[in-house]
């Protein structure tokens, strides 16, 4: 089975989040403090804890990368370009946003 097509596991949408970007972002980025593997990429893409807390880091953007093919169709990307679903694109964008510091508000 692809990355792409990793499934939530868990109702709970932060951790269903979570274990998708393990199983799909990790590769990459540092998805998570305890992740078991440290990404493959020399040096790795930000993590998402650093994408979290960029101000410019809203719900609306998160979904709009996520939802788009945000490797071929975004020159300044060097995101691989695959496509993953709402059931996938949900959960990330609430786990993103859980790693928000919480200095910096929610939008």
């Amino acid at each position: 089975m692809g990355a792409a097509h990793a499934q939530p596991t868990q109702a709970d949408p932060i951790a269903a989040g979570r274990d998708i970007a393990l199983k799909i972002c990790a590769n990459c980025h540092v998805v998570a403090s305890d992740q078991e593997t440290p990404p493959l990429l020399k040096p790795p893409a930000p993590s998402f804890a650093e994408i979290a807390a960029k101000p410019e880091t809203t719900e609306a953007s998160l979904r709009d990368f996520l939802a788009n093919a945000h490797g071929g169709a975004r020159r300044s990307s060097k995101m691989p370009a695959f496509m993953l679903g709402e059931f996938q694109i949900a959960p990330l964008v609430a786990y993103l946003q859980s790693l928000r510091p919480a200095s910096t508000p929610p939008r």
